[in-house]
């Protein structure tokens, strides 16, 4: 009974997450903004609710004994080789640290892949003082890639392999894509590219196309080639080591 009301209370935090990474990317479009409006007012309370629900995830795996211990060390591991792999910093757009999020997640499923995420962004935000009203929209950003991960298909290494390498190349143009949405209301506000609440949507989709091509997409473009080139290299040891580790840990992660 416990076990079943834990699942469900797991269940109900990881929803109540990403609604909260969802609602945080769309209040500006769906209300009226104030001059001099940006997220530096609420993303406190946004950082403070994902760390809520993150929070009870983990204290949930924690209370629920055998496995539970061993699902959070791996994530501390991982966590810490997030942070390790950021500290050179970015080449444009791309970051090696996306590697551990693509491959834990693929291994692991997408509840694991949006917690390590998402914990692993807070962490190297911490650490190298990335904190910012950014954060709490990258926390949800990378969660949302190894959430994908994990439901991407895992037969023979050749498809494996294929199908991630593929994703990490889109994702790495839908992350900058989603990471954008943070600030474009606020930023292009009264230039030819901004966004307009009287404009129709093709109108809106139109302007932020035009800030996307004009702001992102080269860097994008970074993040997007240096994904499939660490998965090919990397991505069958790595899948390897981290599927053997849940094998001898006896880790069977339930997908959300």
């Amino acid at each position: 009974m416990r076990t079943a009301i834990a699942a469900r209370l797991q269940t109900a935090a990881l929803i109540a997450a990403n609604m909260l990474g969802l609602l945080a990317f769309v209040w500006p479009f769906v209300l009226p903004l104030a001059p001099g409006r940006s997220h530096a007012s609420d993303a406190p309370l946004i950082l403070l609710g994902l760390l809520v629900c993150l929070g009870l995830l983990l204290f949930l795996e924690l209370g629920r004994g055998g496995l539970g211990p061993k699902a959070v060390a791996l994530l501390g591991v991982l966590g810490a080789a997030m942070v390790a792999l950021r500290l050179p910093g970015f080449v444009a757009g791309f970051s090696a640290m996306f590697i551990v999020v693509l491959v834990a997640g693929n291994a692991f499923g997408p509840a694991f892949g949006f917690l390590l995420g998402a914990v692993g962004m807070f962490a190297s935000g911490l650490f190298l003082g990335g904190l910012g009203p950014w954060l709490p929209f990258q926390m949800v950003a990378v969660g949302w890639v190894g959430m994908g991960a994990g439901v991407l298909p895992k037969g023979a290494w050749r498809v494996r392999i294929a199908a991630l390498a593929a994703y990490g190349f889109v994702v790495g143009y839908l992350f900058g894509v989603v990471m954008n949405l943070w600030a474009w209301p606020f930023l292009t506000t009264g230039s030819a590219v901004a966004w307009d609440p009287a404009a129709s949507a093709a109108t809106n989709l139109h302007h932020y196309l035009t800030y996307y091509v004009a702001t992102s997409l080269a860097w994008d473009t970074f993040r997007a080639v240096g994904n499939v080139v660490l998965v090919v290299a990397l991505g069958r040891p790595l899948l390897g080591a981290l599927d053997r580790a849940a094998k001898r840990m006896r880790l069977d992660l339930v997908p959300a």
